[in-house]
């Protein structure tokens, strides 16, 4: 079974426990929108399929139940493999862009101030 990630968005907010939300392709013909990777209490990371709530007729408490599951443990520890893998790549390529973009402002601020000094050198040059 051939199961890949379509893409996947980072949340920004490092307190909330889900960590992206991510929709995959099985076998290139279906899509499932909605699968979170989440942190556990234990600082784990997880994948979560997509959830509908329901309201239990008994206790009137709401509850979740899976929209969509596989009917095996290895097709789960797959799905999970795979969605991991991309969301540490994705975290990797936001980190890598973080980066770049602080050099490139250390560059712009290091041009800047060459400038400002070869200007000063210019003025104090005219004033001799």
């Amino acid at each position: 079974m051939d199961i890949n990630v379509k893409h996947i968005n980072l949340t920004n907010d490092n307190n909330n426990i889900t960590k992206g939300i991510a929709t995959i392709c099985i076998d290139d013909c279906f899509n499932i929108e909605g699968v979170t990777v989440k942190r556990s209490k234990e600082d784990k990371l997880y994948v979560q399929l997509p959830q509908r709530s329901y309201y239990d007729k008994e206790t009137q408490e709401k509850k979740y139940k899976d929209a969509c599951y596989p009917t095996n443990k290895e097709t789960r520890e797959q799905i999970s493999q795979v969605v991991l893998d991309s969301y540490y790549e994705k975290l990797e390529e936001k980190e890598k862009a973080k980066e770049e973009n602080e050099n490139q402002k250390k560059t712009k601020k290091s041009v800047k101030s060459k400038a400002k000094d070869d200007l000063q050198e210019q003025e104090e040059e005219e004033a001799i």
